[in-house]
C-alpha cells in the first residue's frame, strides 16, 4: 500500500468497523469508515422549521393582534389573519397541503414519500377534527344524546407544530445515523439499519466497479461534502426512479392524480443514501482512495 492509502488506514478504528459491518471477512483490511454528515439532512431540518413556523404564525394570527410596525412579519401575520377570517382552520389545512405539494414538486432531497406523508398528516389532523365537529353538529339536528365531538382550539396550532417538529427532527436524525459506509482493500460496503427492521447491506467488489462519480449538492460545494457514486455493470442503480415510475403508472389515467404526482424533472443521480456514499466528507479524497485501491487490487 502507498502512503496515501496508509494514511487513511491509520485513522480507522478497525474494531468499530468490524462491529458495524460483521459481514467484512477476516481477509479484508478496513481502510476507511464514514457516514452522512450532519448537514446532509439540512433540507429536511429546514422544512421541519418551516412547518413549525407556519403553525406558530397561524396561532398568533388566531389569538393575538398584529405585530407593531409594517415589517415582513406583520405582513405574514396579516395574510394568515385574512385566511382564517375567510375560511377558518380550513385555510390552514389548505396552506399545509400547498406546502406539501410545492415540496413534492421541487423534487429535492426533502421531497421523498415519507416527508410528503408527514406534511399531509399535518394538514389532515385539523381537517379531521373539524370534520368530526361538523358531523356532530349536523347529527344533533336529527338525533338526541349525541356525544360531544372534538373542536379545533387555537392552542392546538403550537401543540401540533411542536409535536410535528420534534418528530421530524428525531426521525431525520435517526435516518441519517442509519447509514454507514466502509472501504476495505477488497470492497466498498454500504449498510442501512433504519427502525431496526429496515436493514440492508451490500458489498461491492472492486473488480465489478466500472466507474466512479462525485456529485456534491449545492450546499456540499460550500461545506466540503458530496456523494460518491459507484457505477457497476455499465450503469448506476435506478431503484428510486423505477419505483417512482411504477407508482405514477398506477394513477396515470386520472387528471387529478397527475397533478398530485407531477414533479420537476432534472438530470441528477439518485440521492438514496443506500445506493451511494451519501454526503460524506472529503468526497474527492475518497474518490481517489477507491481508485488507488482498485489499481492495487
Amino acid at each position: 500500500m502507498d502512503d496515501f492509502i496508509l494514511n487513511f488506514k491509520s485513522k480507522v478504528d478497525v474494531q468499530k468497523v468490524r462491529e458495524s459491518f460483521p459481514e467484512i471477512s477476516d481477509s479484508e483490511v478496513p481502510i476507511w469508515f464514514g457516514s452522512p454528515t450532519v448537514m446532509s439532512m439540512a433540507a429536511k431540518y429546514l422544512l421541519a422549521a418551516l412547518v413549525l413556523m407556519t403553525h406558530m404564525i397561524f396561532f398568533w394570527a388566531a389569538k393575538f393582534e398584529d405585530i407593531d410596525g409594517e415589517g415582513n412579519a406583520n405582513l405574514v401575520i396579516g395574510i394568515a389573519k385574512s385566511i382564517l377570517d375567510f375560511s377558518g382552520v380550513l385555510g390552514f389545512v389548505i396552506v399545509m397541503f400547498a406546502i406539501a405539494k410545492i415540496n413534492h414538486f421541487l423534487n429535492v432531497s426533502s421531497s421523498g414519500k415519507w416527508t410528503t406523508t408527514w406534511l399531509i398528516i399535518n394538514g389532515c389532523v385539523p381537517f379531521v377534527i373539524v370534520l368530526f365537529d361538523w358531523s356532530g353538529k349536523i347529527l344533533g339536528y336529527f338525533m338526541d344524546d349525541i356525544p360531544d365531538t372534538p373542536m379545533w382550539m387555537d392552542w392546538y396550532y403550537p401543540l401540533l407544530g411542536i409535536i410535528s417538529f420534534v418528530f421530524a427532527v428525531s426521525m431525520t436524525t435517526h435516518y441519517r445515523n442509519s447509514f454507514q459506509y466502509a472501504i476495505t482493500d477488497k470492497r466498498v460496503h454500504i449498510r442501512k439499519k433504519f427502525l431496526y427492521f429496515d436493514t440492508s447491506s451490500v458489498g461491492i467488489p472492486f473488480e465489478k466497479v466500472e466507474n466512479l462519480k462525485v456529485e456534491p449538492p449545492l450546499i456540499g460545494r460550500i461545506l466540503g461534502f458530496g456523494n460518491v457514486y459507484i457505477i457497476t455493470d455499465g450503469r448506476q442503480s435506478s431503484y428510486r426512479e423505477a419505483n417512482d415510475s411504477a407508482s405514477k403508472s398506477i394513477f396515470s389515467n386520472s387528471i387529478l392524480s397527475r397533478w398530485i404526482l407531477i414533479q420537476r424533472n432534472f438530470s441528477v443521480s439518485s440521492e438514496d443514501p443506500s445506493e451511494c456514499l451519501y454526503c460524506i466528507n472529503e468526497p474527492m479524497l475518497v474518490y481517489r482512495l477507491i481508485n488507488e485501491l482498485i489499481d492495487n487490487s
